[in-house]
């Protein structure tokens, strides 16, 4: 499924847009400040129902306007939008039916966004790549988020219990809980992993000629000593009941990215990382089922000639639908036969015909 139309109204500096997509390949440049990330903003905001600037969608709002309104058409004839008035709560309908949850969003329209956080996964803690994999296991696992919820309220109601410090006997209930809930989550993490490496590998040496590798801890028992989860929790009661919450768990997992047996963020440049970003997302859509939309923000920054051709010519073995947004455009003769270009001036989205 693609996107065949889209209209954006008063988001951020974006007045009034009503674009007819290309299904497969969407250029947008345009001067900095132009618009170009508001417009990669109003799809992602239909996919989740949150920018990724900002969990708040108030502040896309233009400027001097009571709402906003993001509206799309899929090639398969759905429909899809948002809107955000002023003191009012954000409207979604899917399909014109309102929408309650933004996991509706996320199964109805995959995004993986590129934007210039990306290194995050890499600078930032665990969180941020824990939130790359669950990413990943919402759009493959069928259960997952709701094994995910089931172990994030134990882990609350456990934590409470910490607090308030509770006895080994008061906890045990949720011990057992947070093993059963926890080792599943683990299951269905390694099982994704294990199916993700070799597409990771694959690409990012088909795209820089890098051989990194990432590894995955599951939150407990890092020195593989084979004791259950359950085992761990009772053992390190006294430190729980000191630090007041759970150190161990699934929600401690991580991924570690290495390139000759050396930290990636030690070893790489700042390029070379935004490739090995790149394709770890662009391996994940392999694993997703359904096509995803690509949204790739500031494409050719911190990136030389040689990479973007590289990723240009991966870009056309993609099943979803990918919008690029640049300074300028990349040359012609290293893009697909099909696109389409559109410019972005002081908020103003227009289709422009294709330059030779």
């Amino acid at each position: 499924m693609s996107l065949a139309q889209l209209q954006i109204y008063h988001l951020r500096n974006i007045t009034a847009a009503r674009l007819d997509l290309h299904p497969k390949l969407n250029f947008i440049f345009g001067a900095n400040g132009s618009g170009k990330t508001s417009f990669l903003e109003a799809i992602y905001l239909l996919g989740t129902g949150h920018s990724f600037r900002s969990r708040e969608i108030l502040p896309l709002i233009t400027r001097e306007q009571e709402a906003l309104t993001v509206f799309a058409r899929t090639s398969s004839d759905e429909t899809i939008s948002i809107q955000k008035a002023l003191g009012s709560p954000t409207q979604v309908r899917l399909n014109g039916t309102a929408c309650q949850a933004s996991s509706e969003l996320a199964r109805f329209l995959p995004c993986q966004i590129f934007y210039q956080d990306i290194f995050q996964i890499i600078d930032a803690g665990p969180a941020v790549r824990r939130a790359v994999l669950d990413w990943g296991l919402f759009h493959v696992k069928q259960n997952y988020h709701d094994l995910w919820k089931h172990y994030k309220r134990a882990l609350k109601q456990r934590n409470a219990l910490l607090r308030q410090r509770a006895n080994k006997e008061q906890l045990l209930p949720w011990n057992k809980i947070l093993d059963q809930f926890g080792n599943e989550l683990h299951q269905a993490r390694l099982s994704y992993v294990q199916k993700l490496l070799p597409f990771f590998n694959q690409i990012s040496l088909e795209l820089s000629n890098i051989q990194c590798s990432f590894e995955y801890f599951k939150g407990w028992d890092r020195r593989e000593t084979g004791k259950s989860l359950l085992q761990i929790l009772e053992s390190n009661y006294e430190q729980d009941i000191a630090r007041q919450f759970s150190q161990y768990g699934p929600h401690q997992a991580d991924l570690l990215f290495r390139v000759e047996a050396n930290a990636a963020k030690q070893y790489l440049s700042r390029g070379q990382q935004k490739i090995l970003l790149f394709a770890l997302k662009l391996a994940q859509a392999h694993l997703t089922q359904k096509p995803c939309l690509y949204l790739f923000d500031d494409f050719t920054s911190e990136l030389d000639e040689a990479h973007v051709n590289r990723l240009l010519q991966h870009m056309k073995t993609l099943s979803g639908q990918v919008f690029i947004t640049t300074l300028a455009l990349p040359s012609l003769s290293n893009l697909p036969d099909e696109f389409k270009l559109f410019q972005v001036d002081n908020g103003s989205v227009k289709e422009i015909e294709r330059l030779n």
